[in-house]
């Protein structure tokens, strides 16, 4: 490859689209419809989205007000027209997003053109329609798709503002033109502030571009032959007369204009959001490191070139390709003095300062950066049509490699449910399905309310009466925040006995038994391992019907200091259970006193009583089963060794405490 591979590279002419390139981008198009809409309405609707949904349901005084949300007021008060048009079901509200998706696609494919070429455009709109992360956040019911496009037509516009491909001289945009520059990067502000970030990445490229319009005008002014000028410039420069150069109107002045406009637009809201924003900053200096830059760009590069839902190996594969081609339209860009540097400088800006503005944030996200997304495509693009031109074969072949990978991206995304945003809905569906009389709801979280009242069970849970049975526990997001005692668990934990525990994404479900009479507790001294003794246990009852309860009490006794976490496993067991393979019919598993209590934090002497409660199942046969206890390693999954009062190895390392009849109702 020699130096002559890294010249400007050559410019097609505008000249219109033919019939067939038509027909071509709009099939493009309506691929992308197809995969934002598909399966649109397939995940429960998760906390951030319901918060949205909750906003924008409200009254617009409230939905645009400041300190409603974190973020600007523009997509709330959007959705709010949009839910009184079209309903509010998980489908109707996403569809929001899908359709402001779909216009990234020809935003991309016109930008591409303005700065490049056919090819570059043809490139960045197929990843664009494909991609991974676009379609993720266009099926969610939030801002991320509004800003990113938004913020594409603010880069579009701000093109106008420098140079031609050819000339480093132009006249001043129409007024139309800047007029919806204004427009859409304003709305871009007020949809999201990671807008700011490619705001300031526009700046920075028509500085650039001015400083080269200032040495053009300046080579102009100093010879009077304005071709001698170009013969003796590094840079290429018009053939033009040094009285026509000087004639021509220096874009600078109106943009300046129009940044201290978009400033003084955007003050009331930073006025009206100071209190709001300065009580969720955070000052995490430490993220200024190593570990920041994984985070930052690490994370950026990982999504922006395989999404969430693809791993290893051809996550690898991906990224590895993506980057190549980023790191080669970087290279051709930096060498080639055109409106093509926009593209690295509108990805590699915005995530140089997220990575600046990490530590006073709450937490970093990819969707933070989502706004430089189509600017990676377009540098990969730059790259993958550097390398059409050195062999197009290659370019084909590396472009149909990408985006099969990047479909089995999206089928992990539609259909693998451990990629799922959240299962607040599964969640509530089977409390419906599995609620009693007596039993009682707690949303140990206000800011789960939204999805609460989407996903509520129709039964009368909402009132916490003292004579309740049981007791439904709902952890939403991070306990850390909410309650960082972890009280509420640890008084259920020591005063109930848990009978059920069990993820869903983004909340945490336990059912909680509440005690009937005091338990009479019965002698047993088993020994679990050298430190552990089980000294008694009690049952509620020796006798029990399919799906009623059965409490258990477990009293421990640490003989020494425990060094190693272990959980406890109490199961109800008998005959084979096709259900789970096993002779277990119910069962129990956790850290003793419903998970708040780790063997570790025991005290050498100090007696437990841990409880923990079995849900009999509607199927199982009458007859008698045994209650059998033991404790395991987290880790490895073995049992700790069991031995009984008398020093001898019991078998299968389980201590079998009684057996219970059941009965048929």
């Amino acid at each position: 490859m020699n130096v002559s591979t890294f010249l400007p590279m050559g410019r097609e002419k505008n000249s219109r689209p033919t019939k067939f390139q038509t027909l071509a981008l709009c099939a493009l198009i309506l691929i992308a419809f197809a995969l934002r809409f598909y399966r649109l309405a397939a995940q429960d609707i998760w906390g951030d989205e319901a918060f949205s949904i909750f906003l924008s349901s409200q009254p617009l005084a409230q939905v645009i007000a400041g300190g409603a949300d974190t973020h600007p007021p523009f997509y709330p008060f959007l959705l709010f027209i949009w839910l009184r048009i079209v309903g509010d079901s998980a489908f109707a509200t996403r569809a929001l997003s899908a359709l402001i998706g779909v216009l990234i696609v020809p935003l991309v494919f016109v930008l591409g053109k303005k700065i490049a070429n056919a090819r570059v455009a043809w490139f960045a709109a197929i990843f664009s329609a494909v991609s991974p992360l676009l379609i993720y956040y266009s099926q969610e019911t939030r801002m991320y798709e509004l800003v990113t496009v938004l913020a594409l037509g603010s880069t579009y516009f701000a093109i106008h503002f420098q140079p031609n491909e050819r000339n480093n001289i132009s006249p001043a945009p129409p007024l139309p033109r800047s007029r919806a520059y204004f427009a859409i990067t304003l709305l871009a502000l007020y949809t999201h502030y990671s807008a700011f970030y490619v705001w300031l990445a526009e700046n920075i490229f028509v500085l650039w571009r001015h400083l080269s319009l200032r040495a053009a005008r300046s080579a102009a002014k100093q010879s009077p032959n304005f071709v001698n000028a170009i013969a003796s410039s590094r840079k290429p420069l018009p053939s033009l007369h040094s009285g026509q150069a000087l004639a021509m109107t220096d874009p600078a002045r109106p943009w300046i204009i129009l940044q201290f406009g978009i400033v003084a637009a955007y003050v009331p809201w930073i006025i009206a959001q100071s209190n709001f924003l300065s009580a969720k900053s955070s000052a995490r200096f430490d993220e200024w490191s190593w570990r920041g830059v994984e985070i930052v760009f690490g994370k950026t590069l990982a999504s922006f070139s395989a999404g969430l839902t693809l791993d290893p190996p051809l996550s690898i594969l991906l990224i590895f390709g993506f980057g190549i081609l980023v790191l080669v339209g970087l290279i051709i860009a930096l060498r080639d003095h055109s409106a093509a540097r926009l593209a690295p400088i509108a990805f590699f800006i915005p995530v140089l300062i997220a990575f600046i503005v990490n530590p006073i944030l709450p937490f970093f996200f990819e969707r933070y950066v989502l706004v430089a997304l189509p600017a990676f495509y377009l540098t990969a693009a730059l790259g993958l049509d550097f390398l059409s031109r050195q062999r197009a074969s290659f370019a084909i072949i590396a472009t149909v490699a990408l985006v099969t990978i990047t479909l089995v991206s999206l089928q992990q995304y539609y259909f693998n449910d451990a990629y799922a945003k959240g299962k607040y809905g599964a969640m509530m569906t089977f409390v419906s399905a599995h609620a009693q009389n007596g039993d009682a709801l707690v949303l140990n979280n206000p800011l789960q309310k939204p999805l609460y009242l989407i996903y509520a069970p129709r039964a009368e849970l909402e009132k916490i009466a003292r004579d309740s049975s049981r007791v439904w526990l709902v952890q939403f997001g991070n306990p850390r925040e909410y309650d960082p005692t972890n009280y509420l668990p640890r008084w259920l934990g020591a005063n109930a006995y848990k009978s059920y525990a069990h993820g869903f994404v983004d909340a945490a479900l336990s059912l909680y038994l509440a005690p009937r009479d005091p338990p009479a507790f019965k002698p047993i001294r088993a020994k679990f391992g050298e430190t552990i003794e089980l000294a008694a246990y009690a049952l509620d009852r020796d006798q029990i019907a399919p799906r009623q309860d059965l409490r258990v009490t477990l009293q421990w006794r640490a003989l020494s200091r425990v060094e190693k976490s272990s959980k406890v496993f109490v199961h109800l067991i008998g005959g084979y259970n096709s259900a789970t393979e096993s002779p277990v019919w119910a069962q129990m598993d956790g850290e003793p006193v419903g998970g708040t209590r780790a063997t570790t934090q025991w005290e050498i002497g100090e007696m437990i009583d841990d409880r923990y409660g079995l849900l009999i199942p509607e199927n199982i046969p009458s007859g008698e089963y045994l209650i059998e206890v033991g404790m395991y390693d987290p880790t490895t999954g073995a049992r700790l060794a069991v031995t009984d009062a008398q020093g001898n190895r019991v078998a299968d390392d389980r201590v079998i405490l009684a057996t219970v009849k059941v009965i048929a109702r």
